[in-house]
């Protein structure tokens, strides 16, 4: 944890879309309609062209999979 008591994201925590795409075996295009049905976790944004998604976000996700996840209330993330 860093001063304050915020988690700090390291850079091996974070996935590439192409690393994500091998985690959960799906194209680019279905996390992305996934995403916009609230059904998988959005990145976050670390530039104008760059998005990473937590990698602990993911296992989770992985974990209750697309449904679990709307049904928890994660989808607006």
């Amino acid at each position: 944890m860093s001063a304050g008591g915020k988690t700090t994201v390291t850079s091996d925590q974070l996935l590439t879309i192409k690393e994500v795409q091998k985690r959960v075996t799906w194209s680019r295009a279905t996390i992305y309609r996934h995403m916009s049905a609230g059904t998988f976790p959005h990145p976050k944004r670390l530039s104008s062209g760059s998005v990473r998604w937590e990698q602990n976000t993911i296992e989770r996700w992985i974990e209750v999979g697309a449904e679990g996840w709307a049904n928890q209330g994660q989808g607006s993330n």
